[in-house]
């Protein structure tokens, strides 16, 4: 049976991402987290790995997409990406060019806006779900913990 994006257990899937976030914050890193799942399945986990490979480019969506890339190029328009942070823009472009068109997060991103690439048409063409909010409070209670005043950047959009 096929599940559809309607279909899924979005807090149950949020819980995994969440957990991935929770190993970045035991590993110094920032705390996201991030899964790819198609039909029901996790595909893939990634979490930020910013300091353990000496990127700004190790973000925890672009490892789970990097880690699922031939999947999901083998499922095209059918997987979904939880993440514990709303994407920053690298990613959610990175999402696009996936062909992945789904799209929940927990914590929205005000400082970076990504939200606003929605209002490109290849952008909006590509992604058909872009839900925020889902297990907001875990995901904020993580930033807490790792670093307040980040957390504050993210919440107010501005330093």
């Amino acid at each position: 049976m096929t599940l559809g994006f309607d279909d899924l257990d979005h807090e149950k899937f949020m819980r995994l991402a969440l957990k991935e976030a929770e190993l970045a914050l035991q590993e110094g890193e920032r705390p996201i987290g991030a899964i790819v799942v198609h039909n029901g399945q996790v595909i893939s986990r990634g979490r930020a790995q910013h300091r353990r490979r000496n990127s700004e480019i190790a973000h925890a969506e672009l490892n789970a997409l990097m880690d699922a890339h031939a999947y999901v190029r083998a499922n095209l328009h059918e997987c979904a990406i939880y993440t514990t942070v709303e994407p920053c823009v690298m990613c959610l472009g990175a999402i696009v060019m996936s062909d992945v068109p789904h799209v929940v997060f927990a914590l929205a991103d005000k400082w970076i806006r990504s939200v606003e690439m929605l209002k490109i048409d290849y952008v909006r063409r590509h992604i058909k779900h872009y839900i925020g909010g889902v297990l907001h409070a875990e995901s904020v209670a993580l930033w807490e913990k790792a670093d307040p005043r980040e957390l504050r950047i993210l919440r107010e959009g501005r330093l």
